[in-house]
């Protein structure tokens, strides 16, 4: 009777097969994240300039309010504007305006300025949708 060695090698092949399978699946899984995470970054980094260009556009309101109550010496209530200076274009701007007068113990009276100034680009739910909101009290007062 003849007997038959069984042959190393046919058994450990299919393991290195596993491995290499597993392997290559690791690295996809790998990749994958890194592409999610790279977009999300980006994404981030965007949505990081647009608020900063938001805030911009929101002072620009404040000191075109400032102007209009303290220079010209009208509060305009409510006033909207778009915005189309480089960086800032798209955004567009609603100033509100309330003033208070002012008499204390010398005569010129004074008033009181209060701006809240509000940017908005894009629309309302929408992902590139930003909007910044500062407010400012300003006055006509002459100076101690």
């Amino acid at each position: 009777m003849k007997r038959i060695a069984p042959i190393r090698g046919r058994k450990e092949s299919g393991f290195a097969l596993v491995a290499a399978i597993f392997i290559v699946v690791v690295l996809a899984l790998l990749g994958i994240m890194m592409v999610t995470i790279g977009g999300m970054q980006r994404a981030t980094a965007t949505t990081a300039v647009q608020g900063t260009r938001a805030y911009y556009a929101a002072r620009t309101g404040i000191e075109w309010g400032a102007y209009q109550a303290v220079v010209a010496g009208s509060c305009v209530a409510s006033s909207s504007f778009p915005l189309s200076a480089p960086g800032l274009d798209g955004f567009s701007v609603t100033v509100e305006c309330t003033s208070t007068p002012h008499q204390e113990h010398g005569p010129p009276p004074y008033n009181v300025y209060v701006l809240i100034a509000t940017a908005t680009s894009g629309a309302f739910g929408d992902a590139d949708y930003v909007s910044r909101t500062l407010k400012a009290t300003v006055t006509n007062a002459p100076p101690p």
